[in-house]
Formats: structure tokens, C-alpha cells, sequence
């Protein structure tokens, strides 16, 4: 068994740094920097795409021998204990990558329609791996429709609304119960990495919480907004006989409930924060359109700012995705005229909003 295992290895063609099944390293040479430096950046960007695209048929097929593999079980006569761990060891990954790629592999197996859209380029490994832990034969084509139609990096948010407007409210809760954790290792360089799951409505306190202290903070000058949130985490978990009053803000829309960046809150979670809750009401005309406050005023008032929240959820620079912190901007100057009303305000992060005005 092992000596055919080793001959269908040595058979295939191995990527740098890679262990054939005898532990021995094989490799295959890039091109040298030399060759790929001295390029336009139009020769640039069409290089990036095609060995993008290459990386994403590389993947598929990856996956495809994976899963075979993984049914097979020969991983087993190496000693592995399980396929991630022998890809683990072969391929030079760690064991979560690995069995991210295990459990994807075994998911393309099981749904047809998944195999075929990562095959077409139609969903990346990337979206598969989010989707993957929530696909099921019932849920399976509504979900790769999003995937299909979601970024990457939204498309835990939209899974999450999705099952918000189709699960049953009490299994959402239980799940979310039960799977809350916060857990912590140690980096190479000594520091400490926490991460937390909680319960939308317990995280969306805390992310109000930590905004609010680094909002009223005097930040060391040149700390970024991560080392900011870092010192107001250890502030509030460290300090004690403090508190923080923080607003927690929820979008009420016809598809949902959510928080100001997109996690979804079902009825019953508000429902919990209501007691504790100071309600305020955005009111609308009989077009459905928020009712706008005075145009003399140079800021927007909280009304407006609720508004624009909603509207422009990051910065409106085209290609600039942030999110956080963003400043309430005049299109027309109010300097020159401009109203301060919704038709004639915009968000833009600090840089953006800084460039504009200079």
C-alpha cells in the first residue's frame, strides 16, 4: 500500500517548498524577480488578473483532489490521524488551513451545484469557505445565489441576514448561545490574540462601547484606529469601578433589523435591549423619505446623521471601503452656499474628507 501511495506521489508535478510522501522537499522554480520587475502598471494589473484567475483554477482542482483523497483514506497509512492533517504536513499549512480546505472539499462533493460554480468561477474559494459551515440540500441555491451576487467580504453579513429573515428566531438564539467563546493564543512575537463570538446584540454593545472610548480618548499621536480600540479594550476589561455610556445604534428596515455595519438583529434581540433602550424615532414624510432638518445650520443634526449612516454605510471615495469614524462632508461648501440637507451632505473618512478640502 505505502509503496504504491509513494509512486502516485512521485508522480505528481510538487510546488515549491512542498514534501512528496517521503518527507523529502520538491520544488519548482518561479521566474526570478528580475523577470517580473520593469513592468507598466497596465502589464501589472493584466499579470495579477491571470495569475489570479490561474490560482482560482489551481484551487478548484486542489480541492477536487483533496476530496478524493479524503474519501479514499490513504492519508491514514502515513500515520495521519485525519487528511488535514496529513495535507497539513505535506503541503507545509497549518492544520486550519487545512481543514478549511478539507471541509470545503467534502462540501463540493456533497452539493453539485457548489462544485459547479467554483468550477465556473462563479463563487472563490474564499466565499465557499464562509458559506460552507451553513450549507445544507435545502438552503444550498439560495445561498450560492448571494455568494454569487456578495463580496467576499460581506458575505458573512449576508448570510447572516438571510438566515435572520428565514430560520426560526429561537434556533438563531440557541445557536448563537451556544456557540459564543472567547479564546486566546500566543503570536510568535509574544503578543496575545484574542477573539471573541458573541451574540449580536452583546457584540454590538461592545463595539459601542470601545468606539465610544476611543472617540473620547487623546490617542498618542500616529496610533491607528486598531492600537486605539486595543487600548479601550484593555481599559474597559482591565478598569474597574469605570463605565462607558455608549449608543448602540439599530437599522429598522423591511428586511430586518441590523446594526450600523450590517449585522443582523432578529426581533427577539431587540426586543432583549429594549428595557435598558432610550428609543429614538426617525420620522418620515408620506413619500417615505426621511423629514430633513433646517438647511442654516452648518452640522447635520443626530437626525441627519442617522440618515447618512444609513445611506453612505463607508466612505464615498470610489474604490475606499471604511467604514469607521467617517466624517459628515458638504458636497457644495456650506462656506460657499451648501445646505446642510441630506441631498447636499455625503461621508468621507478623514483622508478623503482632508484632500477634498484642500
Amino acid at each position: 500500500m505505502e509503496g504504491a501511495i509513494a509512486m502516485r506521489l512521485q508522480a505528481i508535478p510538487h510546488h515549491n517548498g512542498i514534501r512528496d510522501g517521503a518527507g523529502s522537499r520538491t520544488s519548482a522554480t518561479p521566474r526570478g524577480r528580475s523577470d517580473l520587475l520593469d513592468r507598466s502598471a497596465v502589464e501589472l494589473e493584466t499579470e495579477i488578473i491571470e495569475l489570479s484567475g490561474r490560482l482560482s483554477v489551481g484551487t478548484y482542482e486542489l480541492l477536487v483532489l483533496v476530496g478524493e483523497l479524503d474519501v479514499l483514506g490513504t492519508w491514514a497509512a502515513w500515520g495521519s490521524l485525519s487528511c488535514a492533517a496529513w495535507l497539513a504536513d505535506v503541503c507545509d499549512i497549518e492544520i486550519s488551513t487545512a481543514r478549511n480546505q478539507v471541509r470545503v472539499a467534502r462540501a463540493m462533493r456533497e452539493h453539485p451545484a457548489l462544485d459547479a460554480a467554483m468550477a465556473n468561477g462563479d463563487v472563490s474559494y474564499a466565499k465557499a469557505r464562509v458559506m460552507v459551515p451553513y450549507l445544507t440540500s435545502e438552503n444550498a441555491s439560495e445561498l450560492l445565489a448571494i455568494a454569487e451576487s456578495t463580496s467576499a467580504g460581506r458575505l458573512g453579513a449576508a448570510i447572516a441576514a438571510w438566515s435572520a429573515a428565514n430560520d426560526d428566531e429561537d434556533d438563531i438564539r440557541r445557536r448563537q448561545h451556544d456557540n459564543r467563546s472567547v479564546v486566546w493564543r500566543t503570536d510568535p512575537d509574544g503578543m496575545i490574540i484574542v477573539s471573541a463570538r458573541l451574540a449580536p446584540e452583546s457584540g454590538g454593545k461592545v463595539m459601542a462601547v470601545l468606539d465610544a472610548m476611543v472617540m473620547r480618548s487623546n490617542a498618542p499621536a500616529g496610533a491607528s484606529l486598531a492600537q486605539q480600540h486595543a487600548d479601550a479594550f484593555v481599559e474597559v476589561v482591565t478598569e474597574s469601578g469605570g463605565s462607558v455610556t455608549a449608543e448602540v445604534v439599530v437599522h429598522v428596515r423591511p428586511e430586518g433589523n441590523a446594526l450600523a455595519d450590517g449585522t443582523p438583529l432578529s426581533n427577539h434581540a431587540v426586543a432583549r435591549m429594549l428595557p435598558d433602550a432610550f428609543v429614538s424615532l426617525l420620522m418620515l414624510d408620506t413619500q417615505c423619505r426621511p423629514i430633513d432638518a433646517s438647511p442654516r445650520r452648518r452640522f447635520p443634526t443626530r437626525r441627519q446623521r442617522r440618515v447618512l449612516d444609513e445611506i453612505d454605510p463607508e466612505c464615498r471615495q470610489p474604490g475606499c471601503h471604511t467604514t469607521k469614524f467617517l466624517q459628515y462632508d458638504h458636497k457644495k461648501p456650506y462656506g460657499q452656499g451648501g445646505p446642510t440637507t441630506i441631498d447636499n451632505l455625503q461621508r468621507l473618512c478623514g483622508t478623503h474628507n482632508r484632500s477634498r478640502n484642500e
